[in-house]
């Protein structure tokens, strides 16, 4: 291995149960010998406590005035010129976003000194990325960002400016990268899948060989869970479901639960809540096939790639999955099938061919899921990747 890197994240909210690919990475860059740690804007509002244990993670929430004094000096008195540059920089970024004052990011930037980091890395395009940007000009770091979701559909902020000036850019997929150039003028953003540890994800017993479908996601439009109700719905006439198993919360909930009871489908459709990693695991193990029925929310706002999708079929699970965003690019009909999104019809009658076939056929279908996500989208290698990334930077 080449000289180990000292890496700082920068997210906005940590661990976040939706956002455990963050943890994962920052262990893994742990693993292959290179020192790391996490500055978090915010504790999480729904977090994963266990997946944050052992790692060096600091708050800027948390700071103290007193801190925040203090550490404002500090930064004044070491870099007069460059603190003065960001302060003249700050109509431009807030013209289209919030940003902190200086003496709230000063304390960061005193943390990440003290690290002697040589690199940040932020998570989304949003005010991680506007803090990297701006810690890497007071402190004379460079920064790299990876953009996943929302901070490139639906909020774009200082998009061309967070990209332009980073040592590099990477996103989840090629969906996302080819949007990234057409929509925004941004070229060169290279595509990293965010990967699974297909080690954890292993497969413990047989293929069920029942009717049961799951999804796992956060209760909003752009999810798509109307459309697996609707398709649910559809089923019920000519091929039932023995379970719906939907897995996760959001502003959307009551308005599925009310859904499922006007369609007759309560005694099919369990809304089980936000749930760990191994229990997403152990119901995965214990489902017939993955739903991921993504839609274009009306904001514009869309997924990437769903980590979930890459779990499952590390599972074995087959997957339906809407023919958008990156999901072709891992959802094959080896192991899975397309339908135009939104499609209700078009969803039932995938998973009614899916589940028409005998187990045996299931579980090939799982077991040549399982080695394109070995392949493809492990986690291991993408961190790698990413590590090769910043010490060529």
């Amino acid at each position: 291995m080449s000289e180990p890197l000292r890496v700082v994240l920068m997210v906005d909210q940590f661990p976040e149960l939706s956002e455990t690919f963050i943890a994962a990475e920052a262990r893994e860059l742990a693993a292959l010998g290179h020192a790391v740690r996490v500055e978090s804007n915010a504790h999480a509002p729904e977090p994963n406590d266990a997946a944050g244990r052992g790692l060096a993670v600091s708050y800027r929430a948390d700071d103290t005035r007193a801190e925040r004094a203090r550490a404002a000096l500090w930064l004044v008195a070491r870099h007069p010129l460059r603190a003065l540059r960001d302060l003249l920089s700050r109509p431009r970024w807030r013209h289209e976003e919030r940003l902190p004052p200086l003496r709230e990011l000063a304390p960061v930037a005193r943390r990440i000194h003290r690290f002697a980091a040589r690199h940040m890395h932020a998570h989304f395009a949003a005010g991680a990325a506007l803090d990297a940007l701006r810690v890497a000009e007071l402190l004379g770091l460079p920064y790299s960002v990876m953009s996943h979701g929302y901070d490139i559909f639906s909020r774009p902020r200082n998009l061309r400016e967070k990209h332009s000036r980073a040592a590099f850019s990477v996103t989840a997929c090629d969906y996302s990268a080819r949007y990234l150039s057409e929509r925004h003028g941004i070229d060169g953003v290279r595509p990293l899948v965010v990967g699974v540890d297909s080690g954890a994800f292993t497969r413990r017993r047989p293929q069920p060989g029942g009717r049961t479908v799951i999804a796992v996601a956060r209760l909003t439009e752009k999810k798509g869970i109307g459309v697996l109700i609707a398709a649910a719905a559809l089923l019920a006439e000519r091929a039932p479901l023995e379970r719906v198993w939907i897995v996760g919360r959001g502003p959307l909930e009551a308005e599925l639960r009310a859904r499922t009871r006007e369609v007759g489908l309560d005694h099919v459709v369990d809304f089980l809540g936000s749930r760990s990693p191994g229990e997403v695991r152990d119901l995965l193990e214990r489902a017939d096939l993955l739903a991921a029925p993504c839609v274009v929310a009306a904001d514009g706002d869309r997924d990437t790639m769903p980590v979930v999708v890459k779990e499952a079929l590390a599972m074995e699970v087959p997957v339906v999955a809407s023919d958008e965003v990156g999901l072709p690019e891992v959802v094959k009909p080896g192991w899975g099938r397309l339908v135009p999104p939104g499609d209700a019809a078009a969803l039932a009658s995938a998973i009614e061919e899916l589940l028409a076939l005998p187990v045996e056929q299931r579980a090939e279908m799982g077991r040549a899921g399982r080695a394109f996500v070995a392949e493809h989208c492990d986690l291991r290698r993408g961190t790698e990747r990413l590590a090769e990334m910043i010490a060529a930077r």
